[in-house]
C-alpha cells in the first residue's frame, strides 16, 4: 500500500512541474543517446588484438638496420632468413602483406568464366591460426603452390550459395614470378571486419609477390616473457647489402594509433552526458528544496526518515525511468533517420547496432540509479538535521548548487560553440587561400568515371564513342590519377635550387584541356599530341624560376622539362612549410579517371544513370563500376561532412544548456510567484522584477565567457601551432561567440521573465 501511495505522490508532483520534468528527462535522454553512440563507436575502434584468445602472447616482429637506425620492410627473402635464424625461438610465425588488387577470372566447375576485381593478400599457412580465422571446410590448408583460401564473402559471390571448393581463380593482369596463373580454391575462411585489416577476397602464397612488404607476427613461446624473447632476438643479426639487420619483438595488444581519437570521442560524449545529467540533477534538487516545507511537515507528523527517503526515491526513479525509455525512443528514431540518409552508407555504420546500444544504456541506467541513492540522501539528511519550527516557518532557498551546475553547462556549450566557430572561420580562411577553379554547383554537374578494371579500359573506345553521342554532355577531360582527392594531389616531386636546397612541388597529371574544363587561367600553349618532356607550372613556381634566373626549362628529380605554360595557383601552402613551393601539371594522354561535364539545365543524376548504363553494356556485373559525381568526393564535401558533425555536437550542447536555464527559471516562476506579487504591490517596477530573475543568469553567463574565451584561445593556438591560419588569433570568433550565447541566454530566460512581469498580484495572492 505504501508503494502505491509513493507512486501517487510521485506522479502528482511530477505532473505539477510537468514542463520542467519533461525538459529534464529529455536532456538526460539526449545525453544517454550521445554517450551510447560514442561508446559503441570507440569500442569499434578499440584494439582488435585484445579480442583475440591469448592476446598476451601476440607479438609483432620488426627488423632494423643499425646503419640507418630505421625499420626495414620485410620481403620474402628476409622472412626466409628470419625463419632460419629463429627456428625453435618463435612459435607459429605468421606472414602477410597489405591488401592489393588485381584483375582475375573465376572459372567455375562447369568451365564457365567470369571476370572479377580481386582484393588479395599473400600469406603463409600460419596466418589463419595466428589470427584465429575459422575455416569452413575443415582444417585443410594449401599444400601446393597453386592452392589458395578465399573469404566467405567472396565465396558467396562466386558460388552463389554453393561450395567454391575446386573452382579456379586465374590471374588476368600479370604473370607472377613463380609462373603460376591458375589457383585452385581449397578452403574458405570466415574473415571478420574487426579492425585488424585482414579482409581480402583471396589469400595467395607468398611466392606470388616475393618483393611485397610483409608483416611478421608470432606467438611468445609458452612459459617465456616478452623481455626474454626480445633479448634473444636482439642477439640475432645478419648482413643485407652491407647493412646489419637486427630483430626485436613488440606486443600488438594495446598498440593503436587511434588512442587520441578514442579519448577525444569519449570525452566529448561524456561532456554531453554530464550536461544532460546536470539538468536532471538540478531540477531534482530544486524540486526538493521547493518541498522542504512539505518534508518538514511530514517529519513533524511522525514520518520517519525511511519513509521520506522512499517517497523521494520513487519520484527520482520514475523520472529517471521515463528518461531511459525516452532515450530508447530517440535511438529508434535516429536509426530510422540514419537509414534514410544516402551520405551515411550502411557499411560505414556497422558499429550502430541497436542491441549493443541498449546494453550500454542498461549499464548507464543502473549506474545513474545508484547515483540517485546519494541524490535522495542529501535532502533527507537535510530534513533530519533542520530545526522543524524554523523549517516550517521559512521556505529557504539554496541556489548555490543550481548556479554551479548551470555554470558547468555554459562552460561546455561555449567551448563546443567556440571551437566550431573557429573551425568555420579557419575553413573560410583556408578557402580564401585555395583557388577553386569551379563552383560547388558546377562540381555537382561533373561526372567521374574511374578506370578501375582492365575490362573498362579495353572497351573504353566503344564506351567513349557512345558517350560522345549524348547531347547532355558539354565537356570532357581526363586525369591520370584517382580523383578521390578532388583537385588536390598529394604526390610530390623535387626541384633543386641553385644554392643546392630542395623544395617540394605537388604533382598532377592529366589531359591539357583540364585547365579549360575547370576555367583555370592559363598562359602558354595548349598541347594536343606531343606531351613528352613538357610540364605546366603554377604561378608560384614561375616566380621561383624567375628568382633562380631560369627561363623556359625546369629540372625536376634530375630530369629537364620544357615549361609549356603557367596556370593560376590551384593550392597554396597553408601549413607554413617553406619546402612546399607550388605545383606542377604533367600533360599526358594516359588516364585513370575520365571527367564529363553535364550541360547546364540537365538533370545530373539522370545523365549519370545513362552513363552507367552505357558502361554496363561492356562491363560485366561481377566487376565494380565506379561512376559518381565529382563534387561528392571534393574538398567541399570533406569539409562539409566534418563541419556538420561538429555543428551537431555544438547544437546538442546548446540545446541542453538552453533547456536547463529555461527549466530553472520556470521552476523559479512557479515557486516565487507570491514573492513577485508582494514586490509589485510594494511598488517594484518591471525592471526590478526582470533584474530579480535575470541578474544571476547574466552573471553566470559573463563569468563563464570570461573563463572560456582565454582558455579556448590558448587551446586552439597550441593545437594550430606552426600553422599559418590566423583565424584563431583574431577577435572575430570571440564577438560571434558572445553574441550567439547572449542571444540564446536571453531567449531561454526572457519568456518566463515577461510572464512574471505581467502577473496580476491580486489573483496570485488569492490563489496562494
Amino acid at each position: 500500500m505504501m508503494i502505491r501511495h509513493y507512486l501517487k505522490i510521485a506522479v502528482r508532483n511530477l505532473w505539477k512541474y510537468k514542463v520542467q520534468s519533461m525538459i529534464s528527462a529529455l536532456c538526460l535522454a539526449v545525453g544517454i543517446v550521445v554517450f551510447s553512440l560514442a561508446y559503441l563507436f570507440v569500442d569499434r575502434m578499440a584494439d582488435a588484438y585484445s579480442r583475440l584468445p591469448e592476446h598476451e602472447r601476440y607479438v609483432r616482429i620488426m627488423a632494423f638496420t643499425k646503419e640507418t637506425g630505421g625499420d626495414m620492410p620485410f620481403a620474402l627473402a628476409d622472412v626466409d632468413e628470419l625463419l632460419f635464424r629463429t627456428e625453435g625461438i618463435l612459435d607459429s610465425v605468421s606472414v602477410h602483406s597489405a591488401t592489393m588488387r588485381t584483375d582475375a577470372d573465376v572459372i567455375g566447375k562447369d568451365g564457365s568464366s567470369l571476370p572479377y576485381i580481386v582484393r588479395y593478400k599473400v600469406t603463409n599457412s600460419s596466418f589463419f591460426r595466428y589470427f584465429n580465422l575459422p575455416l569452413l571446410y575443415g582444417n585443410f590448408l594449401p599444400k601446393s603452390a597453386d592452392e589458395i583460401v578465399v573469404s566467405s564473402e567472396f565465396a558467396e559471390r562466386i558460388a552463389r550459395g554453393g561450395s567454391p571448393i575446386g573452382m579456379v581463380v586465374r590471374l588476368a593482369s600479370f604473370m607472377p614470378e613463380n609462373g603460376i596463373r591458375d589457383y585452385r580454391i581449397v578452403n574458405v575462411a570466415d574473415v571478420p571486419k574487426d579492425g585488424l585489416n585482414l579482409d581480402a577476397d583471396c589469400y595467395f602464397p607468398l611466392e606470388l609477390q616475393p618483393y611485397a612488404w610483409l608483416q611478421v607476427h608470432a606467438f611468445i613461446p609458452e612459459g617465456q616473457m616478452l623481455s626474454g624473447l626480445d633479448e634473444t632476438l636482439k642477439r640475432l643479426a645478419w648482413d643485407k647489402e652491407g647493412k646489419t639487420v637486427t630483430v626485436d619483438a613488440s606486443p600488438v595488444s594495446g598498440q593503436t594509433n587511434t588512442v587520441i581519437a578514442k579519448i577525444l570521442a569519449l570525452l566529448l560524449a561524456s561532456l554531453i552526458l554530464v550536461s544532460g545529467l546536470i539538468t536532471f540533477l538540478k531540477f531534482t534538487f530544486q524540486m526538493f528544496y521547493a518541498r522542504q516545507h512539505e518534508l518538514a511537515l511530514r517529519k513533524s507528523m511522525g514520518s520517519d526518515m525511511k519513509g521520506v527517503f522512499c517517497l523521494l526515491f520513487v519520484e527520482v526513479f520514475c523520472m529517471w525511468s521515463f528518461a531511459f525509455l525516452l532515450s530508447q525512443v530517440l535511438l529508434e528514431g535516429l536509426q530510422l533517420l540514419v537509414s534514410r540518409f544516402p551520405f551515411l552508407p550502411e557499411e560505414n555504420m556497422g558499429w550502430f547496432v541497436l542491441e549493443d546500444c541498449y546494453l550500454v544504456q542498461g549499464g548507464l541506467y543502473l549506474a545513474v540509479l545508484f547515483i540517485c541513492l546519494f541524490i535522495v540522501a542529501c535532502p533527507v539528511w537535510r530534513v533530519r538535521r533542520v530545526n522543524l519550527v524554523n523549517r516550517i516557518r521559512t521556505n529557504g532557498r539554496r541556489h548555490g548548487f543550481r548556479c554551479v551546475m548551470i555554470c558547468i553547462q555554459l562552460f561546455v556549450s561555449m567551448g563546443f560553440l567556440g571551437a566550431v566557430i573557429i573551425v568555420r572561420l579557419s575553413y573560410d580562411e583556408l578557402g580564401s587561400r585555395l583557388y577553386y577553379p569551379s563552383e560547388k554547383v558546377e562540381e555537382n554537374r561533373i561526372i567521374a568515371i574511374d578506370m578501375t578494371t582492365a575490362v573498362i579500359r579495353n572497351n573504353w573506345d566503344a564506351i567513349h564513342a557512345e558517350i560522345n553521342r549524348m547531347p547532355e554532355i558539354e565537356g570532357q577531360t581526363s586525369l591520370n590519377e584517382d580523383s578521390d582527392d578532388g583537385m588536390l594531389s598529394y604526390r610530390f616531386i623535387t626541384f633543386m635550387k641553385q644554392d643546392s636546397t630542395e623544395v617540394r612541388l605537388k604533382v598532377m597529371t592529366g589531359n591539357p584541356n583540364y585547365f579549360s574544363f575547370f576555367h583555370i587561367p592559363l598562359q602558354g600553349k595548349a598541347l594536343e599530341t606531343e606531351t613528352e618532356g613538357f610540364v605546366y607550372v603554377s604561378r608560384s613556381v614561375a616566380e621561383l624560376m624567375r628568382h633562380e634566373h631560369v627561363k623556359g626549362m625546369i629540372r625536376l628529380d634530375g630530369k629537364a622539362y620544357q615549361i609549356a605554360g603557367v596556370y593560376e595557383e590551384l593550392y597554396k601552402n597553408v601549413t607554413g612549410n617553406s619546402r612546399i613551393a607550388g605545383s606542377v601539371f604533367f600533360p599526358a594522354q594516359d588516364f585513370k579517371t575520365w571527367l564529363l561535364k553535364v550541360a547546364s539545365g540537365q538533370d545530373a543524376d539522370k545523365v549519370m544513370g545513362k552513363v552507367k548504363a552505357v558502361c554496363r553494356k561492356h562491363v560485366p556485373y561481377t566487376l565494380p563500376l565506379d561512376v559518381y559525381k565529382f563534387g561528392s568526393r571534393s574538398v567541399y564535401s570533406m569539409m562539409d561532412t566534418l563541419e556538420a558533425v561538429m555543428w551537431i555536437l555544438a547544437a546538442v550542447s546548446l540545446m541542453l544548456v538552453i533547456l536547463s536555464m529555461y527549466s530553472s527559471i520556470s521552476m523559479d516562476a512557479v515557486t516565487r510567484r507570491k514573492e513577485v506579487a508582494i514586490r509589485k504591490i510594494n511598488g517594484a517596477s518591471y525592471r526590478d522584477i526582470a533584474m530579480l530573475f535575470a541578474k544571476s543568469y547574466i552573471t553566470m553567463f559573463l563569468l563563464m565567457y570570461l573563463l572560456v574565451y582565454p582558455l579556448l584561445k590558448l587551446a586552439m593556438a597550441n593545437l594550430l601551432e606552426g600553422s599559418s591560419l590566423k583565424s584563431v588569433y583574431g577577435w572575430e570568433w570571440g564577438v560571434i561567440l558572445f553574441a550567439v550565447m547572449a542571444l540564446l541566454t536571453a531567449m531561454a530566460i526572457g519568456w518566463q521573465i515577461i510572464k512574471l512581469m505581467r502577473i496580476n498580484p491580486a489573483d496570485t495572492i488569492k490563489k496562494e
